[in-house]
């Protein structure tokens, strides 16, 4: 084989090889993959809370996370910005500092 026809054909599979890798990869547009679809704005009895759940906005999801799993196991997502569970996590965060 003559040494263009070598060029030609080492050039050939090059191109190929770099379409399938950009074909390949991921996209980079992150995937929601939420664990909430829908959050609660309405007060809940902390007396009723069994585990409180704090997952941060990240490449999983692109909103930040309150769930809240009840004594009677439901699940409950809270909306991050309401104001009453920012006092309770306050209030958790002061707590957990004193016993330090």
């Amino acid at each position: 084989m003559p040494l263009k026809a070598h060029c030609s054909l080492l050039l050939a599979v090059t191109a190929l090889y770099c379409i399938a890798t950009v074909f390949a990869m991921p996209m980079m547009i992150p995937e929601e993959r939420c664990s909430c679809l829908k959050k609660t704005v309405n007060r809940i009895n902390t007396r009723l809370f069994q585990r409180m759940e704090i997952v941060p906005a990240g490449p999983h999801c692109l909103k930040t996370e309150i769930i809240i799993t009840l004594k009677d196991r439901s699940v409950v997502c809270v909306e991050p910005e309401a104001g009453w569970i920012q006092k309770v996590i306050a209030n958790a965060i002061q707590r957990n500092g004193q016993r330090k």
